[in-house]
């Protein structure tokens, strides 16, 4: 039986890299999340005019990787990611006016969670709980990473095995 090795192209644009890869990944193998579940806020947020002239409840959940440090934390408050700064921070956004969409508002949230360079990466859902009455929320969903070095340069060719 033969070994047949293969070529591929690994682009920092995130082009795919199979599992059995022998590249490092950038962060430590373990990590812990961080959740912020059902954060309900009212929000001036909608494209239509009804949406501009009133409050719409919304629920916001949060979830946070971040490289597990755990056992050094020493019991201090400046040693872990804080979800009572990412909350204040959160609710600050709302005191700044209208926003037209969800999405926007994610992608504020985003950096807002991402503003701690220990946080690896970000899971949004914002729900709209009130728009349809035969539903119980409609919304989106976003994932954002930290922004970290390039883990392989453009262009770099690796020689894998299959």
């Amino acid at each position: 039986m033969s070994t047949k090795n293969n070529y591929y192209n690994i682009l920092s644009s995130g082009s795919h890299v199979p599992e059995n890869n022998s590249i490092k990944n950038l962060y430590d193998e373990k990590a812990y999340k961080i959740f912020i579940d059902n954060l309900i806020v009212q929000a001036f947020i909608g494209i239509h005019q009804h949406e501009k002239d009133s409050c719409q409840k919304l629920s916001i959940n949060i979830e946070l990787t971040v490289p597990d440090n755990l056992k050094n934390i020493k019991d201090n408050i400046n040693n872990v990611v804080s979800y009572e700064k990412i909350v204040g921070d959160i609710k600050a956004i709302f005191k700044k006016g209208h926003i037209e969409l969800l999405e926007t508002l994610s992608e504020e949230i985003a950096e807002v969670c991402l503003k701690d360079k220990r946080v690896v990466d970000a899971k949004i859902r914002i729900n709209k709980l009130e728009v349809f009455p035969e539903t119980d929320c409609v919304g989106i969903q976003t994932f954002r990473k930290q922004k970290k070095n390039k883990l392989i340069s453009e262009k770099k060719v690796l020689k894998l095995k299959e």
